[in-house]
């Protein structure tokens, strides 16, 4: 019996299964499955200092970001570089950038501060470079933006680009607390009647970050 093909074939189902519990148990898919396992609630129903899932759109309050990669309109995005050792693929760039945005889940409204949150977005914006294949403008702008070349010597490197965006208008999930502040938007004259216009914030605390994210099981 030629023992070469079988050893060679528990080493592959072997390296098979370690990336695959290795995906399972990456951070963003805990994350994932946190919110997905948490019940769902609305903004309406939420007593103040709750944590809750809750889903709903993501909607502008005043600015937008361009994402830098494929110049997406958005709210928050992760722009991720990756380089080919042949191999493996190993970061080398990663930018994250955000705004305050508007959550509506169809019975309130609450303004969502996504600074320090924990965030699992789906990518669904992939692109490589290669030998015989040069970044297109924006990968080389996003490229030069933080100092990496992109060829080594004579040719260009194996680099692959990832990016995940929250854009206006999409179905995101939320778990965090609600808190009641000063509304800064309300007219003078409403609270010269005695009843001071409050809204909604949902933000990180020292104690429970929120967690953002649009992945299908999430936002079910």
């Amino acid at each position: 019996m030629n023992l070469v093909p079988a050893i060679f074939a528990a080493g592959a189902g072997a390296v098979l299964v370690y990336r695959e519990v290795h995906k399972y148990m990456s951070p963003a898919n805990q994350l994932r499955r946190q919110l997905r396992d948490t019940p769902r609630r609305s903004l309406a129903e939420l007593p103040e200092g709750t944590a809750a899932r809750i889903v709903g759109r993501a909607e502008a309050i005043e600015d937008t970001l361009e994402a830098p990669l494929t110049g997406r309109p958005c709210l928050y995005y992760t722009a991720i570089v990756e380089v080919s050792d042949g191999k493996d693929w190993r970061e080398i760039i990663r930018e994250d950038r955000a705004v305050m945005f508007m959550l509506d889940d169809g019975s309130a409204r609450a303004i969502i501060d996504p600074s320090s949150s924990k965030v699992a977005l789906e990518f669904d914006g992939n692109s490589d470079s290669g030998v015989l294949d040069n970044p297109n403008e924006r990968e080389q702008a996003f490229l030069d933006a933080h100092n990496t070349a992109g060829r080594r010597r004579v040719f260009n490197r194996s680099l692959r680009y990832r990016e995940a965006v929250i854009e206006v208008g999409e179905t995101i999930a939320i778990f965090g607390a609600a808190v009641r502040e000063p509304d800064p938007t309300a007219q003078p004259e409403a609270a010269y009647r005695g009843d001071a216009p409050t809204r909604l914030l949902m933000t990180s605390s020292r104690k429970q970050p929120m967690i953002i994210s649009d992945s299908p099981a999430a936002t079910r």
